[in-house]
């Protein structure tokens, strides 16, 4: 589709003081034919590179004033008679022939730049009225020169390391989001990501070593947006724009977002896509990023406010021990009061007791006994209303109630253990999942040890569940968490594996116990070859370490038996149960056992 953009210009004194029937203008369409002084002499421009003619209302050529000889053989040897659209394509056509209707009605002459999509072609069409009924016409082959003023815009706007456009380029096309949103409405996103690479790869000491890094993150965040830096017009409300804004700094701007959960998605992909390994020879290694971002309108209603609060949020997220992308706090300030409802109503819910524990299931591959309960906080969904459970998470995480409810968390799955034990099931283990912030804030060390300690139960029949992304932030610092809970004689569970950021050599040198499959490579495990075949491989690789393995979301008998026959150790999903009261899942231990096959987790 060609671009297009269209001015009016009313004549003045000096050229066209009255159209139509007005001999003046007579007089200057004849001086054009002779001596063809639009386009040459003052204008600078070859005659040869342009068309002129005498078009009819309808937009069929009456007469040839001047023929261009082109290589590409653009034009018919004869026009006469043509119809535009004969001779141009609808692109091209169509604005000459809107032109053409303007200037015979509005006795105005009329000029637009358009462009040939398919070629890159470039013209200057420009249409004076003739009497009522005619036209004349001039075609401008303005194609060099667009494609000069495009490289110096590019050069002005290049950067040279990565080939991405520049900070001013940027703010260029965060100002033409927002006026275009403060026409209509809506919202958008300004995303900053900072590249920490020097901290965490000492290695790199040479600025040809890092401008070849900057280059490969540079291209993963291109290839992690939908039509980034996509020039078409018509699709600036759908993509993506990306810059290279300093040193070791990257931006993104997103013209329509729904809500901030949108752009926080975004920014957690791009966060991750920058952190996967970089290969070097038979070298691997990782760079560190924080992102911060800003909401059109609430964090600014210009480009560079906007911007500096992405950077402001960008720096907050790098001082943040568990949070790898953080919201200005101007988003937060207009939640503020639903953020403080929500907080209330989770410090109420937890004083009174409101929330409860369901459990799922773990269970030995070929015995079908369940070897692990895994608890899953069930939240009151009557205080709550209609907020979802990734917004309470969000405020229970950027409050910091979190903390609190973890803890209640590990404290009642050490009580319900201590109660199933009491009726027999004393070789039954408990999973407990921890967040970013308790694992970066919370002293997960030493709450678990006093947890322990406090209900008598031992540590060795306690799974705690953490990320890839948890893993692999304490990897950069040597795993003292995992360790320190190791100490105590807690297994580590590395949960959703195969989806994040952790590399062989991560896992190797952590102290996992377990991964858990990620469920959608357990999904397509009875359905695909490729499916089986990763999970093959996530088997094979951790049995070689000496770490068990858990397929998650398991639904279908054809699925279990698979996982079986690779060598899978436990199986989860609702295949066996969904998630149940403390009631239920005693009915669940009480089943018998589909094997005689001892197994312990």
């Amino acid at each position: 589709m060609a671009k297009m953009s269209s001015t009016q210009n009313r004549a003045t004194d000096d050229d066209l003081d009255s159209v139509g029937d007005d001999p003046r203008n007579e007089a200057w369409a004849s001086d054009i034919t002779s001596s063809q002084a639009l386009f040459q002499g003052d204008t600078g421009v070859d005659d040869g590179s342009n068309l002129v003619v005498v078009v009819a209302a309808d937009g069929t050529i009456r007469s040839v004033l001047n023929r261009p000889t082109t290589p590409d053989g653009r034009y018919p040897d004869e026009i006469s008679g043509e119809s535009v659209d004969a001779i141009w394509p609808e692109t091209i056509a169509g604005p000459i022939k809107d032109n053409i209707r303007h200037a015979l009605r509005s006795r105005q002459f009329r000029s637009a730049r358009v462009r040939e999509k398919d070629n890159g072609l470039s013209y200057e069409i420009i249409c004076i009225a003739q009497g009522r009924d005619k036209a004349l016409l001039i075609v401008r082959d303005t194609s060099e020169a667009q494609a000069r003023l495009e490289r110096l815009e590019r050069l002005a706007y290049l950067d040279k390391v990565t080939g991405l456009p520049n900070r001013a380029w940027l703010l260029s096309q965060i100002e033409t989001v927002t006026e275009r949103l403060r026409l209509k409405g809506g919202r958008a996103a300004v995303i900053c990501i900072e590249i920490d690479q020097l901290a965490v790869v000492p290695q790199l000491n040479s600025q040809s070593r890092q401008d070849e890094i900057l280059r490969k993150l540079a291209n993963r965040i291109m290839n992690g947006l939908r039509g980034a830096n996509d020039e078409t017009e018509t699709d600036v409300e759908r993509y993506s724009a990306v810059a290279r804004v300093g040193e070791q700094r990257f931006a993104v701007v997103l013209p329509v977002i729904e809500t901030g959960n949108d752009a926080a998605a975004v920014a957690a992909r791009l966060v991750d896509l920058v952190e996967a390994p970089l290969t070097e020879g038979d070298t691997q290694r990782r760079v560190r990023s924080a992102a911060g971002i800003a909401l059109y309108p609430q964090d600014g209603t210009h480009a560079e406010e906007l911007f500096d609060n992405a950077i402001t949020a960008m720096q907050d997220s790098k001082n943040s021990a568990s949070m790898h992308h953080k919201f200005h706090s101007g988003t937060v300030r207009m939640r503020a009061l639903e953020r403080q409802d929500l907080e209330q109503e989770l410090r109420s819910a937890l004083d009174n007791e409101e929330f409860a524990l369901d459990w799922l299931p773990i269970v030995e591959r070929r015995t079908r006994r369940v070897v692990t309960a895994e608890a899953l906080l069930r939240w009151p969904k009557p205080v709550f209303g209609s907020s979802s459970i990734t917004e309470v998470v969000a405020v229970a995480e950027c409050t910091g109630m979190i903390l609190p409810i973890g803890e209640w968390v590990f404290r009642s799955a050490c009580d319900q253990l201590a109660h199933w034990r009491a009726e027999g099931h004393a070789d039954l283990r408990v999973a407990v999942n921890v967040s970013a912030q308790e694992f970066a804030r919370g002293s997960l060390v030493e709450r678990t040890e006093r947890l322990l300690r406090a209900t008598g139960l031992e540590a060795e029949c306690f799974d705690i569940e953490i990320t890839e992304h948890l893993l692999f932030r304490d990897a950069m610092k040597k795993f003292p968490v995992c360790n320190g809970l190791k100490d105590l004689g807690v297994d580590i569970s590395v949960d959703d594996y195969g989806t994040g950021i952790c590399s062989f050599d991560h896992l190797s040198k952590s102290p996992a116990d377990k991964v858990k499959i990620h469920l959608d490579f357990v999904a397509q495990a009875a359905s695909s070859a490729t499916g089986r075949a990763a999970c093959a491989a996530i088997i094979a690789m951790a049995h070689e370490l000496g770490i068990k393995v858990v397929a998650e979301g398991v639904e279908t008998e054809e699925q279990a038996q698979v996982l079986d026959e690779i060598g899978c150790d436990f199986l989860q999903g609702f295949l066996f149960s969904e998630p149940c009261s403390p009631a239920d899942f005693s009915a669940l231990l009480d089943e018998p056992e589909a094997g005689s096959e001892d197994s312990t987790g």
